[in-house]
């Protein structure tokens, strides 16, 4: 359980980490009993120090003398003693829920928890990824032998996605720029390899968004289809399936959220509700099951919640303004790039409508994106405040160098992740790989929370031009391990021309606690 610290934030923080370092801590297994120097302390029941209450201690005992050890007897429910350390055996939990069926909307699930996992392990590795999506064609979304523009120079890319050019006149990094999808899917199967070796291998994928470019799924939201048709769709059979294939990554579950791109880019009428409903294929791992949702996982020795957000009140406006990037655009919905002449709606229905969501015109979209933000800011402010995990995972499109919301809907990332002790913020949107923590650059100053974007998984060309060699933030994924009392960030590169395995940077962050019940009292904070 994530406790609730005054005077004890800093006893816990020197254990994990040492107050005021820079993040790097010594171990991440789990504690079961504390050296303790008590002069004239007799034998006998103690209150438990910080890392012991972090291992779910409730009961401890000292055995005594200036060189006692105070020693965990006891635990908090569902944990167990297992020796001197408190632990919990998946059999021993209730059974998780069962899946829901294919919702009648995409919204039906928004706010909902998904079923549970419970993994018998005290340490687990997990990827995060984002912006990979990228295009099969400009016309319809399929990948054919004629439709890649680069395979004529390098015919190895015959038939397979390349990256949406977004350089803005600024040249191609060649053949980076070309294959940064397949890069970055490179450098996941091999990592997924070695880990397997090592009997780690990775238990899910974080996707942050901007799945498929350059405008999501290619069919209108109200193309009258049944549900299930996204089962057998070509993008994600083309870029999903086949370039993250199973055999290589195994049958992990990619827990997914919409990026801007999701909803068309520059219009909200594209497949956006698709994505949600392919969550609901049979034996598949795709899981997006709303917009905004949540999960908790249960681990051996600790727990953690994740929350999924969509962002994507940021990339509104007035539909008169910025067509180039704005999803309320009056040029494009329907206009250009997002014609209904290419994405049809169905029956002849209304084209600038999502009859079965919203929104349905330009001018309602605004305020249709300012409502799912409210409706979500108040469901997850609440939720994140109330968690008792021992872990907060935020994934989110948008970086928190953002601030999503308007009016009393504005949520200010740095003030809720401090009273509600968020450790770990992974986002994209900005095509790099960056790592955060316990400094105030890239926009956002977070403190004690760490936060990644992981948007540099290939779909669109970089940010920043790539070097032959790899040794760039430009494209990529992050391996991260998780354990009782501390998460590891490693982030790698696209590897280069020759495939080389290229670690950018590791991170070790620590638990972030919540304040005392008076410092939250005394803060003001804005969400």
């Amino acid at each position: 359980m994530k406790k609730v610290a005054g005077a004890a934030l800093c006893v816990l923080a020197l254990t994990l980490a040492g107050c005021g370092n820079d993040g790097t801590s010594p171990g991440t297994g789990t504690t079961s009993s504390t050296t303790t120097t008590h002069p004239n302390q007799p034998a006998g029941p103690i209150d438990c120090p910080a890392d012991l209450k972090r291992g779910h201690c409730t009961k401890c005992y000292y055995t005594g003398g200036a060189s006692g050890e105070t020693q965990c007897q006891g635990c908090s429910d569902p944990y167990k003693l297992n020796g001197q350390a408190c632990t919990v055996s998946c059999s021993d939990m209730p059974a998780p829920a069962a899946k829901p069926g294919m919702p009648d909307s995409a919204m039906a699930y928004n706010g909902m928890t998904w079923p549970s996992l419970c993994f018998d392990e005290d340490e687990i590795h997990f990827f995060t990824v984002g912006d990979w999506g990228g295009v099969c064609s400009w016309t319809d979304g399929k990948c054919t032998d004629s439709s890649n523009p680069y395979a004529a120079k390098q015919p190895d890319l015959k038939g397979k996605p390349w990256p949406m050019p977004n350089r803005h006149g600024a040249p191609l990094q060649e053949p980076i720029d070309w294959m940064a999808q397949g890069l970055v899917a490179d450098r996941m199967k091999e990592k997924v390899a070695e880990l397997k070796k090592e009997g780690k291998a990775p238990k899910f994928i974080l996707n942050v968004g901007d799945n498929f470019y350059p405008g999501g799924v290619d069919t209108h939201c109200d193309n009258g289809s049944p549900h299930d048709a996204v089962f057998t769709q070509s993008q994600f059979s083309q870029i999903f399936e086949q370039v993250y294939p199973v055999e290589d990554l195994g049958n992990i579950e990619w827990w997914s959220v919409l990026g801007n791109h999701d909803y068309g880019g520059v219009c909200y009428i594209k497949g956006w509700d698709q994505q949600i409903f392919y969550t609901f294929k049979p034996d598949g791992r795709w899981v997006m099951p709303a917009q905004y949702w949540h999960r908790k996982v249960q681990f051996q020795t600790f727990s953690v919640d994740f929350w999924f957000l969509d962002t994507n009140i940021l990339d509104t406006q007035n539909p008169a303004d910025n067509p180039d990037h704005n999803l309320c655009s009056a040029r494009s919905n329907p206009g250009l790039h997002c014609e209904n002449t290419r994405y049809p709606a169905s029956n002849g229905s209304d084209p600038a409508t999502c009859s079965a969501t919203g929104p349905t015109s330009p001018d309602d979209c605004v305020k249709w994106f300012e409502k799912l933000w409210a409706d979500q800011k108040t469901w997850f402010t609440a939720a994140v405040a109330k968690s008792d995990a021992d872990w907060q995972i935020v994934v989110m499109h948008h970086p928190p160098s953002y601030t999503p919301g308007r009016g009393a809907s504005v949520l200010h990332w740095a003030d809720i992740a401090r009273s509600a002790g968020i450790d770990l913020i992974v986002s994209g949107h900005k095509h790099e790989q960056k790592v955060y923590y316990q400094r105030a650059t890239g926009g956002a100053d977070l403190e004690d929370t760490a936060w990644v974007i992981t948007g540099g998984g290939g779909g669109v060309t970089a940010e920043m031009l790539p070097t032959s060699s790899g040794y760039d933030d430009a494209y990529g994924f992050m391996d991260m391990s998780i354990s009782l009392n501390e998460l590891e960030i490693a982030a790698i590169s696209h590897g280069g021309v020759n495939g080389k395995y290229i670690e950018r940077s590791r991170t070790k962050v620590a638990p972030r606690l919540k304040p005392s019940v008076d410092a939250v009292d005394d803060m003001e904070i804005t969400v």
